[in-house]
């Protein structure tokens, strides 16, 4: 495939949680120095989005425990035949410093931000559409106001103080989608069904499909099997089945 559309799908709610964080923090790093209070604003709404994200339950010691887990994997591969060992001791290497950098945190990813009066008003006010206009919050309409430079000093302190939990969910979903090889399949009538091994089940499905391809994949799964059915938009804006056979490429990531 020449220009390939990856779709991803999580398979248990931690991916799930990586996921919407590597997407977050991507939004917020895209607007992040930009000058325009609209890129404030939309860097302001990524950063509180991942705040309400960390501050749910031990993200921290899953993280903790999946970086143990994969350094423990990878360190049994050092003495396979055809085991490409500078590559894996680079990786090796990233895993050790990721763990030491997370485990000098003090507390939970975030906790100074939660205590930031701006932020914290902003989060209140996140329940209620628009809830951030300037008669809403004119403390924030004053600080949108500053100079551009002030703004993006200010973000990017922000930014930091939860990025130390981008590198390491940005290592672990780098290392999974490396994790298997995509191999080409075929969806008859636009409909494909596999078992998954319950040994050593996938925690992402990775579907990939030509850029001129009529069709984009909805995929449901489970610990047991999961289902792909490729539909294309109808014209009344409801998805239709494909009633063809769609070429596409599959990958099950497990860690």
């Amino acid at each position: 495939m020449d220009n390939p559309i990856i779709y991803e799908q999580p398979l248990n709610e931690r991916i799930r949680t990586y996921l919407r964080l590597e997407h977050l923090f991507k939004q917020a790093a895209y607007t992040l120095r930009g000058f325009s209070v609209w890129d404030s604003r939309a860097t302001v709404n990524a950063l509180i989005d991942i705040l309400e994200i960390v501050s749910r339950g031990e993200l921290k010691a899953e993280i903790l425990k999946d970086l143990d887990r994969l350094h423990a994997a990878l360190s049994r591969l050092r003495d396979m035949p055809g085991v490409d060992r500078e590559q894996l001791n680079t990786i090796l290497s990233q895993l050790d410093a990721t763990q030491k950098e997370l485990h000098t945190l003090q507390g939970q990813p975030g906790h100074r931000l939660r205590d930031n009066e701006l932020l914290s008003n902003l989060r209140q006010r996140g329940t209620i559409t628009a809830g951030s206009c300037s008669f809403d919050l004119p403390g924030y309409h004053f600080w949108l106001q500053q100079d551009p430079e002030i703004r993006i000093a200010k973000l990017e302190e922000w930014y930091e103080e939860l990025n130390a939990i981008h590198k390491p969910i940005s290592l672990i979903l780098g290392i999974l989608r490396e994790s298997a090889d995509a191999r080409d399949l075929q969806a008859e009538k636009g409909f494909y069904q596999q078992s998954l091994d319950s040994q050593s089940p996938a925690q992402m499905l990775r579907v990939t499909l030509d850029e001129k391809a009529d069709c984009y994949p909805e995929i449901s799964g489970g610990k047991h099997r999961f289902s792909i059915r490729f539909v294309r938009p109808g014209d009344s804006g409801r998805p239709v089945q494909m009633d063809t056979t769609v070429d596409f490429q599959l990958t099950c990531c497990n860690l």
